[in-house]
């Protein structure tokens, strides 16, 4: 999508707020559309990611357990010090753990299904259990390939950086003791790709904060001026930084996060999922853990909590009228995230 300007500031009341360092990054890199367009676009982007782990018959969660290499803190960790290592900014980490995740998937339910529709015979199950362990001992082996070939796939998705390159993930995987020619981390970023029929470009959760504190300042801006909008609007950086730390904090500790998200849903989710099967819990884990706008919602929202506790309530109102999070998820999610990442005192 070609991307232009847009301007952030508002031109009749500019000079009654300050510029955050926020806004003035994102006021040269927005997309020349309206917000209201562009989050219509992180929706729907949303809602197609809830469709596509609809489509699966297991648990993403239910991968992780058997096989130490596919834990998601290993998969974040790993990605994160090697875009350190490669001056790659922070988000094309998150996009490798999106990237690397829908791939496990995807290759775990195409290695183990056959093409034909899932009838949940007593064959199936038993061809399914004899070819998992061939698979885990295939992606305990090839797991940091795969993994690098994420990363190059997410560098090229993040505009004004350098490339992560063959040469690059050949390094990586010598560091980490998986050396590999150039021939093999060709072919292994072509099988990421078939294997998700080229579609890779779903956004991660920064992308939805950044874009949602954008809304929030746009909003702020074109409001009369009260004491608590100002301080609001002087606080945009620091709410930003903190939010990002409880993004991090998703990636790297999803498993636990998610699960007491779901726990914590509202009385009547956990009636539904009460009523439901096995499989419909873990199927709760995916909505959860795909839903961006939930978490980025929900990661915004406690962050404006501990800066300006006062204005939390308001800030989930606005985000439920722009964006759909109810602010009663929204504040479960909150809580978890607050509990989880700040020490009581």
């Amino acid at each position: 999508m070609e991307q232009t300007l847009i301007p952030l500031k508002q031109p009749n009341i500019e000079e009654q707020h300050s510029v955050s360092s926020f806004e003035a990054h994102w006021d040269s890199c927005f997309l020349d559309a309206s917000f209201e367009e562009w989050l219509k676009h992180l929706r729907w982007y949303n809602d197609k990611a809830s469709s596509w782990y609809e489509t699966f018959p297991i648990d993403l969660g239910s991968l992780w357990q058997p096989v130490d290499h596919l834990t998601p803190p290993f998969v974040f960790d790993v990605a994160f010090k090697w875009c350190q290592q490669l001056k790659q900014p922070t988000g094309v980490s998150y996009r490798t753990v999106e990237i690397y995740e829908r791939f496990a998937l995807s290759y775990c339910c195409q290695s183990l299904y056959p093409k034909t529709a899932i009838d949940g015979s007593k064959t199936l199950k038993t061809s399914c259990k004899m070819r998992w362990q061939e698979f885990c001992t295939e992606m305990r082996h090839q797991s940091l390939l795969h993994l690098v070939s994420c990363l190059q796939i997410a560098s090229k998705l993040e505009n004004g950086y350098k490339l992560v390159t063959v040469t690059d993930a050949a390094m990586l995987l010598r560091q980490s003791q998986r050396p590999c020619d150039r021939s093999t981390i060709v072919n292994s970023e072509i099988l990421v790709l078939v294997t998700l029929k080229y579609d890779v470009s779903y956004p991660p959760i920064s992308d939805y904060v950044d874009t949602f504190i954008c809304q929030l300042i746009l909003v702020l801006k074109r409001k009369p001026v009260t004491v608590k909008s100002s301080q609001l609007l002087a606080a945009v950086d620091e709410i930003h930084e903190i939010s990002l730390e409880f993004i991090r904090a998703i990636y790297f500790d999803q498993q636990l996060i998610v699960r007491q998200i779901v726990a914590g849903l509202p009385t009547e989710t956990q009636k539904e999922r009460v009523m439901c099967s096995h499989r419909r819990n873990f199927r709760d884990f995916n909505q959860v853990q795909c839903d961006k706008v939930l978490l980025a919602a929900g990661a915004i929202s406690a962050a404006t909590f501990l800066v300006q506790e006062n204005a939390a309530a308001n800030v989930m109102k606005e985000l439920y009228t722009r964006t759909g999070a109810h602010p009663a998820d929204v504040a479960v999610v909150s809580s978890v995230l607050v509990t989880h990442l700040v020490p009581e005192t």
